[in-house]
Order: structure tokens, then C-alpha cells, then sequence
């Protein structure tokens, strides 16, 4: 390299992470991080978009890795900065998300003085990453950029998190960029077990295909289609899929409850149950006399990997039982004819479900409206759906967010709840800067419906006052109008079947951020 070619560190780890298939980075930057904005400049390869809230960047990540398939870069100051992307990280590794996390940090010198803003950035990074990274010279620093960008940009590559001092950001450097190239490696196929549930079917004891992953994808839904008429075989899909499609003449696949109460009786009832890139069933929270491990371990059989191979799996069996191939069926569609104007949940969702346009993503957070439209998902138009997969409140948006800069020539449409629309709405001022196409709809019941619930099933009847009024978003009433206006988006309000039909309609005809606030009794 010529000394006209000379570069700096950031340089360098950016037009290597471009080289390597990065093109976005989600950032809240400081001054920890300065030389990597600057280096920004110097590299357009890689798109820099601001957000307002760390989480919003690490939800946004995640999002945009679930419809992209490959990783997008997050920037974050410091271990504070860093902690406030760590609930939506845990979210992304539930889904399996790859991220490629960079840390600023003090100048490697001064941290052992412990100035104000230090902390154990690893001990933070640790839980929620594959693996972490830091750079302490030069020489550590080419070494941990090769070795943290191949293991992101490898298949399941994960979460990779990268400290970079800010030293080291603005060292100078003539290393030749970095390009990881992904191995090729195939989903490993066991034949052997493949036969021995095909001879449990061809049996006709009672199998249940348990579908996670890639299993819940278009390739893999269309060699379910296969099974259908087998009346010993269920096929259900894992309760919190990191995506999944549907409509459109796929299969519908009920998604599997994870309630304790239920679900281990009901996996008991099954001779064999076959994980076709799922995780073997847990109980959501523990309940006394249940199993955490939900069902009989000794009946269950891990086909393919998990979030890898699902549609070869599904094929192989359905070859082995001499299954013929089928079409897509034939569904009759979801109208929002005959509901009168009381907006419900339900109500709400069919209109949704009604005009949703061909090949959009549903960004879906809390029950409300998640629960009804996935009953009637299967009666849409094709779309994407991605859920809360790790429970940690605050996704909806970032991922809906991510997903619209990952595919903006899809529609977007957020399905989420207001309390948990609260923990990340700055999500909303990127998206007007980035003017992202999606559509966010706010049920508005105005307390923490999930949480009653909970209270409710537990035998707890709450009497005083100030306890009760923690389950509740009222006095005063959020302004969901007015936040979504101060952030830049527009804004309207539903209260009728009526209203929610002119909203969403437009909202659906038109390119751009939207909010609709859904009132709910």
C-alpha cells in the first residue's frame, strides 16, 4: 500500500466489513467513537443511520438481519451505550440473529485510570454474544476484525462484539481489506433418522413435526403441503419464530403454546415428536408440577439443525413415505365485510388481514393484535411475519424499522401494544428520517393487558389502589397522536371498524411512516 493509500483502523474495519457483505450500520455514536464517524466518511460502502436510543439500533439490527439474511453493524458508546442495546441483543440471539456489534472505547491508555464512563464492557457483551472482541494494538486489532467478521458472516454466524478504543479507531494502517467469505457448508441430513420417523408414520402411530427455523419459510411450508391428509401426522410450528410466512395458499400452522398446563399433556399424547429445526419445548415460565422440559425426551428426535436445512429435512421424509408433491391451497380470503364498528382486537385484526398487500412484513409485539391476526394469517395475502423471540419488551418497532431498511420495496405493518410500544418509540423518529414504509398500529387499551392476565392465572386479585394502577397506562392517557407528531410521523386515530378501514387503507396505498392509534375498550 502506497502512504497515499494510508488509512486509518476505522477505515480499515469498515471497507472490510463492507468487503465482507455489511452494508448498513444502526448508530448511536459519542465521543468514544468519533474517529469511526469520521472514518464514515471516507467509506460510503457502509450506510450510516442514526437512532435516537441504542436499543432502537440493536432492534433494528435484528430486524434487519431477519429479512436480509445477513448482518448489519451496530455502533454504541461505551458500556452504558452498550447496555442499552443488550434487551433487544437478547432478542436477536433468540432468533438466532447475526449482528456485528463495534464498542467505542476510552484510548486503550487511559482505561486503567477508570475514568467515569468505564466499566467491564466483556462481562456486558458476553451474555448476548457469540463471541467478543477486543483490540489493544494494531496488530490485535487486524486480528480481531478477521477473526469477528468471519465468525458474523459465517452461516448462524450469531452475535460478534468488537471493543475498539478510540486510539486504535484513528491508528494509522496499510493492512489489504479484509473479505470474509462464508463457507459453503450444506445442513447435514441424517438418513438414518429421517427412516426411522418415515417407518414410525408409515406405522400409523402419532407423530407431531414441531417446525422451527428455516422450516417456516416458503421452500420448507411447500413440502409440508405434502403431509397434509395424513391424519397420525400434526404439524405445528415453534411459538416464537424468528420468521415465518404465510398466506397465500400456505399451509396453515398453528403455532405451538408453550403454557406448561397445556402443552405437556399435549406433547404426551404424541408417540414420537420430530424437531425439524426447532428447539426441544420449554415451558414459557416454570409451574409447580410441571417439567420445565416439556414432554417425554426419550420421544423426541432432532431431524436437522436448528434454523437450518428445514425444507431438504421435510422433502426426505416426505419422499421416503412416497408422498406426491401438491399445490398451494386453496383458501378462502379474510374480508372485513359484516363487523359492524366496534373496534376489537379481533375486529381490528380482520381489517388488517383484509386489505394487507401482497409480500408484506408483519412486525408483531404483544398479544393484543398478534394473537387474532396470526388466527387468520393463513387467510391473507403472502407476507412475513416476525415475533418477540426472546420476551424482552421493545422490539416492534426497531425490528419493523429494520426490517423496511432490508426490504424497501416490501410494505411493513407493525402490530403493537402500547406499553411495550413505550420502551422504544424513538424508533419512530428514524423512521421518518429514513422515511421508512411501515405502518405501525398502537392497540390502545391503555394498560398492561398480558400482565393481568398473568396475575389473573396465578390466583392473585389485586386490592389497593397504587398496586393495581402498576398494571395501568392511564392517568394521564398517552398522546400517541401527539409523540408520533413530535417525532415526525403522521399520525391518526381509530375508534370505529369505519376508521380503522380509511387508515389503514390509506396508509397501505401510500409509501412512508404512518402511525395509527387503535382504541380499545
Amino acid at each position: 500500500m502506497n502512504a497515499s493509500d494510508r488509512q486509518t483502523g476505522a477505515e480499515w474495519l469498515l471497507r472490510s466489513a463492507a468487503a465482507s457483505g455489511i452494508e448498513v450500520c444502526f448508530a448511536n455514536p459519542g465521543t468514544t467513537e468519533l474517529p469511526f464517524v469520521g472514518a464514515m466518511d471516507a467509506v460510503p460502502q457502509v450506510r450510516p443511520i442514526l437512532c435516537a436510543f441504542e436499543g432502537v439500533c440493536s432492534g433494528a439490527a435484528d430486524g434487519y438481519y431477519r429479512m436480509r439474511g445477513t448482518p448489519a453493524m451496530t455502533l454504541t458508546h461505551l458500556g452504558p451505550g452498550f447496555a442499552n442495546a443488550i434487551a433487544n441483543l437478547h432478542n436477536a440471539r433468540r432468533a438466532g440473529s447475526s449482528v456485528y456489534n463495534v464498542i467505542g472505547e476510552h484510548m486503550s491508555w487511559h482505561v486503567e485510570a477508570d475514568p467515569p464512563l468505564a466499566s467491564d464492557i466483556e462481562s456486558l457483551a458476553r451474555p448476548v454474544s457469540a463471541g467478543v472482541y477486543r483490540a489493544d494494538s494494531p496488530a490485535s486489532l487486524v486480528m480481531s476484525v478477521r477473526q469477528s467478521l468471519a465468525n458474523a458472516m459465517a452461516p448462524q454466524g450469531g452475535i460478534h462484539t468488537l471493543i475498539l478504543p478510540m486510539d486504535l479507531q484513528a491508528t494509522a494502517m496499510d493492512e489489504p481489506v479484509f473479505a470474509a467469505r462464508a463457507p459453503d457448508t450444506p445442513a447435514m441430513l441424517d438418513a438414518g433418522l429421517v427412516e426411522q420417523v418415515a417407518a414410525h408414520v408409515a406405522a400409523g402411530r402419532k407423530i407431531l413435526l414441531l417446525l422451527g427455523g428455516d422450516a417456516l419459510h416458503e421452500p420448507a411450508l411447500m413440502e409440508a403441503l405434502r403431509f397434509r391428509g395424513l391424519a397420525n401426522v400434526e404439524v405445528v410450528g415453534e411459538t416464537f419464530p424468528a420468521r415465518s410466512e404465510h398466506g397465500g395458499g400456505l399451509p396453515a400452522i398453528r403455532r405451538f403454546n408453550p403454557a406448561a398446563e397445556q402443552a405437556h399433556a399435549y406433547l404426551l399424547g404424541f408417540d414420537l415428536v420430530a424437531l425439524v429445526g426447532a428447539r426441544r419445548p420449554v415451558a414459557f415460565f416454570g409451574v409447580e408440577g410441571y417439567p420445565s422440559y416439556l414432554g417425554d425426551p426419550a420421544r423426541m428426535v432432532e431431524l436437522c439443525q436448528e434454523g437450518r436445512g428445514g425444507a431438504a429435512t421435510l422433502a426426505a421424509l416426505a419422499d421416503d413415505l412416497k408422498l406426491a408433491r401438491r399445490g398451494l391451497e386453496t383458501v378462502e380470503r379474510v374480508t372485513d365485510q359484516d363487523l359492524g364498528e366496534n373496534l376489537t382486537p379481533e375486529s381490528a385484526a380482520r381489517v388488517v388481514a383484509a386489505w394487507l398487500p401482497d409480500q408484506a412484513i408483519i412486525s408483531a409485539e404483544g398479544k393484543t393484535l398478534a394473537f387474532p391476526f396470526n388466527a387468520i394469517a393463513a387467510r391473507t395475502s403472502r407476507h412475513a411475519s416476525i415475533v418477540l423471540t426472546g420476551g424482552a419488551i421493545g422490539q416492534g418497532i426497531p425490528a419493523a424499522f429494520g426490517a423496511a431498511v432490508a426490504a424497501p420495496d416490501r410494505k411493513v405493518v407493525g402490530l403493537q401494544s402500547d406499553g411495550s410500544a413505550l420502551y422504544t418509540v424513538q424508533a419512530l423518529w428514524s423512521m421518518a428520517r429514513e422515511n421508512a414504509d411501515a405502518t405501525i398500529l398502537i392497540a390502545s387499551n391503555r394498560r398492561y393487558n398480558i400482565l393481568i392476565d398473568e396475575m389473573r392465572r396465578n390466583g392473585y386479585e389485586l386490592a389497593s389502589p397504587p398496586v393495581r394502577d402498576l398494571l395501568q397506562l392511564s392517568r394521564p392517557e398517552l398522546d400517541w397522536q401527539g409523540m408520533a407528531a413530535g417525532f415526525g410521523v403522521q399520525a391518526e386515530r381509530a375508534t370505529t371498524v369505519s376508521e380503522l378501514r380509511r387508515s389503514f387503507r390509506r396508509a397501505m396505498a401510500e409509501r412512508g411512516p404512518r402511525l395509527i392509534e387503535v382504541m380499545l375498550p
